[in-house]
Order: structure tokens, then sequence, then C-alpha cells
């Protein structure tokens, strides 16, 4: 939620007050919230969060809106094993020998995926694996513990899909445009076109 406008660079991330960010790589005219903590991510061009998100593990695509107290790629717990406490796996803190590297190293690649243009609402939870498809929506509150199509809409516990967003044929088209990875200056250019109608935008810049 903005109070009033933030103004954003295309060379440096706006970061919110009290943020942790541990491991990450930013694109063009991103923002976090306040209180983000964000550890082993990528985040890229114009994608923002909103506050008190947890990001870790995740690669989140171009023009992503991320609301307040969103979870995205949090760690599981080794629960198949004799204990899933964590001391048995990286019990350095507690005093025991090496850390298990392996499983660490596993679970550290176990990467979330957002896809372009997705929505992810107040509250959701995106586990760790799952790939959120261009254009989708997460419904506020939803526990995401299955992958979600392009241009779907989800909500629930665990998620479901609700609806689509579009047709199948008007879907296709806008992966085809792909607006998402045309230049800057064609953004500005073709910026005016964002409020057509679905159709005539698809109609317009259909490939």
């Amino acid at each position: 939620m903005h109070l009033e406008t933030t103004h954003l660079f295309p060379d440096k991330p706006v970061i919110g007050q009290n943020s942790q960010v541990k491991g990450t790589t930013f694109g063009r005219y991103v923002e976090l919230g306040e209180s983000n903590f964000v550890d082993h991510a990528t985040i890229d061009d114009y994608t923002y969060t909103g506050q008190f998100c947890f990001i870790q593990n995740s690669h989140i695509a171009k023009f992503v809106s991320i609301a307040a107290m969103v979870r995205i790629g949090p760690t599981n717990h080794p629960y198949n094993r004799p204990s899933q406490h964590m001391f048995a796996y990286n019990g350095t803190g507690y005093g025991f020998p090496d850390k298990d590297q392996s499983y660490l190293e596993t679970r550290q690649n176990n990467w979330a995926t957002i896809g372009p243009d997705v929505w992810i609402g107040h509250g959701a939870i995106i586990q760790a694996g799952i790939t959120i498809g261009t254009g989708a929506v997460v419904g506020a509150g939803a526990v995401v513990t299955k992958d979600v199509a392009p241009y779907t809409i989800v909500g629930g516990v665990p998620a479901k899909v609700l609806k689509d967003r579009f047709p199948d044929d008007i879907k296709e088209k806008l992966l085809a445009i792909a607006w998402w990875e045309w230049d800057r200056l064609t953004l500005e250019a073709r910026y005016p076109d964002f409020a057509l109608s679905i159709e005539e935008f698809v109609e317009k810049w259909q490939v």
C-alpha cells in the first residue's frame, strides 16, 4: 500500500525501512516495502512488494505486484528424518558438528518461480518449488501448494482455481506478445495502449 507516490530508479532498488536483504539481485525500478526479509532471490524489473514480506530461494519476474505480508519460497523441515528440528541438519549454533551441507543446498535450490505480471494478494503463501504462471492472480490469504497456470486466478487453503482471467485465445495472444519483454522506449511509446480493452490490445499487438 502506498500513501504517496514513490519515485523509483533504473539503477538501484528502493528498499523500505527495516528491510534485510541477502544474496539477492535486483532489476530496474524495483521497490521493497518496509520490513521485508529477502534471502537468495532474483527480483526483476518493475516488481514491487508491500510491507512485511518474506522471500527466499525465489526467482521473481518483471512487473510482479506483491501485497503486504506475503511469504514466497519458505523452506521445509525434513519431516522424513529421525528429527525435523534444525539442530539435526544445521546444528553449529547449538554446538553440534558441521552442517549437513548437501541437505541445505538441496533445500536452497528448490526455487519458487513467479512469472511476469503476477499479482499476489495480501497474506498469501507460495510454497517452495512452486511456479506461478504469467499473469496469474493469487488471492489474499491463499496457500499455494501446486503450480498455477498462466492467467489463472486461484484462492483458498490450499489454493484452487477460481476462474481464468481471459479466454484461451486471449491468453495465447498475450503470451505471444510478451509485452513485459518490451524495452523501456517501446513501453513509453505504447504506454497509452495499456488503457485499451484487452481485445483491442491483443488485436493491435498480436504477432
